[in-house]
C-alpha cells in the first residue's frame, strides 16, 4: 500500500492510497481510526475488483497533517481535502462510504457537491452533526485536555498529544450545520445497528423524511456502534450492493 499525498487549499497535506480499478469509491474512517483500518478489516480487498478504492486519512489523523486549531476542522475545509484527493486521482465523480466521523463528513459531500454519485453513512444519522450523547463526550474531552492544549500553544510543551487534534476537531463539529435527508443531492444509504441507540432513535423518529428523500435504510440486528465497522461480514454485503446498484443505474442512464 503506497502512501500518496494531496495538498489541500489551505496547505494541509492529506495522505491517501488507491487500490483496484473501476469507478472511484472514497472510504472515510471513523474517529480514532485511519485509512489503514479499511485495509486491515478487508474492505479494500473485497472492493478492489469493482472500484478504484481511495482510502483517505482525514486531516489530523494517520499520515495527514496534524492541526490543532478549531478553525482547521471547519467542514468546508475537510470537504476541500476530499475534492483535492479526488482531483489527484483524476476522479471527476466519486462515491463516498463513511463510517462514524467519516459518515458525518459524507453527508456534507452528498449535499454540497455535484461530483458525488452516491453516499453510504454507517452509524451516524442525518440532522445535527453532534448528538446529545456526543456533546457530552466533547465536553469531557475538552475539559480534560484544555489546559495542556493551551500550554502547548504558549510554547510550554514541546510535543502535542494526539488528543489535541480531537480537542480542536470535536469543538469544530459543534459548528457544522444540520444536514437533513432531503438536502442530499445523490442516492444515499444509512446503515445502523440496533444497539446503536442514539442513531436508532433518530431513524425511528424520522422515518417519513427518510422515505420522502428516498434514503435506503439498513438496520442490522445486534450491532453496537463499534461493531458497525468491525463486523464486515454483516455490513459489507448491503453496502457494496447499494454501490453496485447505483453504478448499474448510472450506466443505464448514460446509455
Amino acid at each position: 500500500m503506497a502512501t500518496l499525498f494531496s495538498t489541500s487549499v489551505d496547505g494541509a497535506r492529506i495522505a491517501y492510497d488507491v487500490t483496484g480499478r473501476g469507478p472511484a469509491l472514497m472510504l472515510l474512517h471513523g474517529a480514532g481510526k485511519t485509512r489503514r483500518d479499511w485495509h486491515k478489516l478487508g474492505y479494500v480487498e473485497r472492493l478492489k475488483d469493482d472500484f478504484s478504492v481511495i482510502t483517505v486519512d482525514i486531516r489530523g489523523t494517520g499520515g495527514s497533517d496534524k492541526l490543532y486549531d478549531i478553525a482547521d476542522y471547519d467542514i468546508a475545509k475537510i470537504c476541500e481535502d476530499v475534492y483535492g484527493v479526488a482531483d489527484a486521482c483524476g476522479a471527476d465523480a466519486f462515491a463516498v462510504w463513511g463510517f462514524s466521523f467519516g459518515g458525518n463528513i459524507a453527508r456534507y459531500l452528498g449535499a454540497w457537491s455535484d461530483r458525488v454519485t452516491a453516499i453510504a453513512m454507517i452509524g451516524v444519522p442525518f440532522g445535527p452533526a453532534v448528538s446529545r450523547d456526543f456533546d457530552q463526550v466533547i465536553d469531557n474531552h475538552v475539559r480534560r485536555w484544555d489546559a495542556k492544549v493551551q500550554a502547548y500553544k504558549r510554547g510550554e510543551l514541546e510535543r502535542p498529544s494526539k488528543a489535541f487534534v480531537w480537542w480542536a476537531c470535536f469543538q469544530a463539529i459543534r459548528g457544522w450545520p444540520d444536514v437533513e435527508p432531503g438536502d442530499v443531492n445523490c442516492p444515499a444509504m444509512l446503515l445502523v445497528g440496533t444497539r446503536n441507540q442514539s442513531a436508532m432513535d433518530w431513524v425511528e423518529a424520522n422515518r417519513s423524511s427518510l422515505d420522502d428523500a428516498g434514503v435506503c435504510v439498513e438496520v442490522v440486528e445486534g450491532l453496537c456502534h463499534a461493531r458497525e465497522f468491525d463486523e464486515i461480514d454483516r455490513v459489507f454485503p448491503a453496502v457494496s450492493s447499494f454501490f453496485k446498484n447505483q453504478r448499474r443505474s448510472s450506466h443505464g442512464r448514460a446509455r
